[in-house]
């Protein structure tokens, strides 16, 4: 037995990266997500189009109005500005005239719409007449004369109308999606404790009757599969104990067998007849373990290269490989019981055998390989209950890879089976972490 012991570069960030990209892919594409779009896409696009209209038919056509008004107010008043009355126009019409105004500091009109409108309002005066801003006001002079310059407040212009409608589209839309979240949510809550009862009952775990709640659709769902898995549980018990009953009454005369076997004189036919008892005493031991009700275990933590290593103790054929080392909770004793069978297997068929550890993408890998004859069977005929994985050896019951199927599939795991760089099978144990 030989052990190798290395530590894996790996680039952690890509990981990262990639597991993040996984989940938000498989979070984009569940239910509660794709119903939130349905209720919100078209929420927002209400919404949009509200504002387009808005825009259309009362902000563009009040914008428009202002810009009129204030270009004829300033068209009276460049008619009067010979008259001596003329700042009393100016003040009756909420303008300041001045013919001395700092305007180094003023900026261009930021409201597109309001600037486009008052220019093609002020091509009907005469003169080249720009606007501009500054804090307060907007800014209206002749570019040739510069003789006086119109302050206009823009509060004329400017109105909390406009923002007030922005923040109640926008707060009506948040609203709408977070009821519609809400009450999608609360719908779907049957349907997520209906999947992890469906993937726990999968992996051989013992589950309750689910309580029928929520739409009659899915009310009418969780009765269905009631029934299925009330009809599946009666089925197996049933398959347990017939199974559980022949292997007893076998071993009753295997008992009785085993015990006259001393009274043969042939030492050769002896030691035939206890060989052949021993070997009916696994086979029944084994269709014992295949029919066996597992039961949760506790998580315990271990080391993975010293559980691997631990393992490794009992076989001299093993080569053992190491390539990264975690404290990890696992259900030690039926991942124990899951390697120590692959082990067996190979243990039978092969000269050597190899396993190693790797930790990659948050997932415990372990891969166990021998340069026995391999196999022709897919993997499916490989777990498939008294299937032998040996073409060429006729040994065994056929149930230690279906056992090893069922410990794995109980602990939420992976079991794949590959050809062999060194010429016979690879095992691989793939359990979340």
């Amino acid at each position: 037995m030989q052990f190798k012991r290395y530590n894996q570069i790996s680039s952690w960030k890509r990981i990262q990266n990639f597991h993040l990209m996984f989940k938000w892919s498989n979070f984009s594409e569940s239910l509660l997500v794709r119903s939130v779009y349905l209720i919100t896409v078209p929420i927002v696009l209400v919404q949009i189009i509200g504002i387009v209209i808005f825009f259309e038919l009362h902000w563009d056509l009040v914008l428009k109005r202002s810009a009129q008004s204030i270009s004829n107010e300033i068209k009276i008043l460049e008619m009067q500005k010979d008259s001596l009355s003329i700042n009393n126009y100016a003040t009756t019409l909420q303008i300041i005239r001045t013919d001395n105004l700092d305007i180094s500091e003023a900026e261009e009109v930021t409201n597109w719409i309001f600037r486009k409108r008052i220019k093609n309002s002020l091509n009907q005066i005469s003169g080249d007449f720009e606007v501009l801003q500054n804090q307060n006001h907007f800014i209206f002079f002749d570019k040739k004369k510069l003789e006086f310059f119109y302050l206009v407040p823009k509060k004329r212009v400017e109105t909390k109308t406009v923002a007030g409608f922005f923040l109640w589209t926008i707060a009506v839309s948040i609203i709408l999606s977070l009821i519609s979240y809400l009450f999608i949510k609360k719908q779907i809550q049957p349907l997520k404790r209906l999947g992890i009862i469906t993937r726990s009952f999968g992996r051989g775990i013992e589950t309750p009757n689910l309580k029928p709640t929520g739409s009659s659709e899915v009310r009418g769902l969780i009765k269905d599969f009631n029934n299925m898995h009330n009809n599946i549980n009666s089925t197996l018990d049933n398959q347990r104990n017939m199974l559980a009953g022949i292997s007893h009454d076998l071993k009753t005369p295997l008992t009785r067998i085993n015990l006259m076997i001393d009274e043969i004189n042939n030492e050769t036919l002896r030691n035939s007849i206890s060989q052949n008892i021993s070997d009916m005493n696994i086979m029944l031991n084994h269709y014992l373990d295949f029919i066996k009700n597992e039961k949760n275990e506790n998580l315990d933590e271990i080391n993975t290269s010293n559980f691997i290593f631990n393992i490794a103790q009992n076989y001299q054929k093993l080569e053992v490989l190491v390539n990264y080392e975690k404290k990890i909770f696992i259900r030690k004793n039926q991942i124990t019981r899951a390697v120590m069978n692959i082990l067996d297997n190979a243990d039978k068929f092969a000269e050597k055998i190899f396993i190693s550890s790797n930790l990659i993408n948050n997932k415990w890998e372990i891969d166990i390989e021998d340069n026995g004859p391999g196999t022709t069977l897919s993997q499916e005929e490989l777990i498939r209950p008294f299937v032998k994985g040996s073409d060429q050896l006729n040994q065994g019951t056929g149930l230690g890879l279906s056992i090893v199927q069922k410990l794995i599939k109980l602990n939420n795991g992976e079991l794949n089976f590959q050809k062999s760089s060194h010429g016979g099978l690879k095992v691989t144990v793939i359990l979340q972490i």
